[in-house]
């Protein structure tokens, strides 16, 4: 066997590697990852964007699908190894740029308020308990069974930040009732059809 076959094997294996793990990969790695970076010590609620997920295995799908690209398609010039080198780290320096932007996609709520950082963001955005003046929970109503679906807090300016209401979030939900209740706020619950 050339040395040539045997690494257009090694590349067909990576590839396929590459692309099997970009569905596992973000479930198995960016939460730990972003916990041991951003969760702060005290805190009631911490999760990443779940477009943090769907981003990462998107850009580990597109970096796979590159290097398949790369594999098949051969340059008839002189420097055609420079050139598919050239794509191979353009493509791992984009995917790896774009890998710590969804590692850097989160949020938490302690006992200052609401820290999220989102997907084009390098700084997170910070809102306070005393900026919140009304908080609803929307309740729905689905084949006659009502359940708790999302949280929408209204600021002061007007604007909203709406959380859906995962397992996470409900937990934490009786702290977020306690610090809404030292500015004299409670959840307030809405009522809406969902057919």
């Amino acid at each position: 066997m050339t040395k040539e076959s045997k690494s257009k094997q090694y590349q067909i294996g990576f590839i396929i590697i590459l692309f099997l793990s970009s569905f596992i990969a973000p479930v198995i790695f960016l939460y730990p990852i972003q916990e041991l970076l951003y969760r702060p010590k005290d805190y009631y609620f911490f999760d990443p964007f779940f477009t943090a997920y769907i981003l990462m295995m998107v850009v580990l799908i597109m970096l796979a699908v590159t290097l398949l690209v790369n594999f098949l398609v051969t340059p008839k010039t002189k420097k055609r190894k420079n050139i598919q080198r050239g794509i191979v780290v353009t493509s791992f320096v984009i995917a790896g740029a774009l890998i710590f932007l969804c590692i850097n996609n989160y949020q938490y709520i302690d006992t200052k308020g609401f820290h999220m950082n989102h997907f084009f963001s390098l700084q997170e955005d910070f809102t306070s308990w005393e900026d919140i003046v009304k908080v609803e929970q929307t309740i729905v109503e689905k084949n006659g069974v009502s359940s708790p679906d999302k949280l929408i807090f209204t600021l002061q300016d007007g604007a909203t930040i709406e959380q859906s209401l995962t397992g996470k979030l409900s937990s934490a939900k009786q702290f977020i009732n306690e610090e809404l209740s030292n500015y004299g706020l409670k959840i307030e619950n809405k009522y809406s059809e969902n057919e």
